[in-house]
């Protein structure tokens, strides 16, 4: 457990163009996705065909519900693969350029 938390408190000291970076920010869309998950917002992705959530939830609540509900499984799902793909390649390209200056 202490790997973990030791793994992610060097990920929050990465700069922003890192391998460490684009991990961190993949781990961080990862959370809110599946706090809004577990928060049960799903239900409110009904605003798609038209109609209001669930209960006596208001259209304007169910409407922003809805869109961010939407907006993390979207990055999720787009953004998260990205990032990580992009952390490997960053990854292998700083390793490459230390390797091919050495002789």
């Amino acid at each position: 457990m202490k790997n973990i938390f030791g793994f992610l408190k060097s990920c929050w000291r990465a700069e922003f163009f890192s391998p460490r970076g684009f991990v961190l920010r993949a781990i961080l869309i990862g959370i809110a996705f599946l706090i809004v998950h577990l928060a049960g917002l799903r239900e409110y992705t009904s605003i798609l065909n038209g109609t209001v959530g669930p209960g006596s939830a208001n259209r304007e609540l169910s409407v922003v519900l809805g869109v961010l509900y939407v907006a993390a499984y979207l990055g999720t799902v787009v953004l998260v693969p990205i990032l990580l793909l992009g952390a490997g390649i960053l990854q292998l390209w700083l390793r490459g350029g230390r390797r091919g200056g050495q002789k």
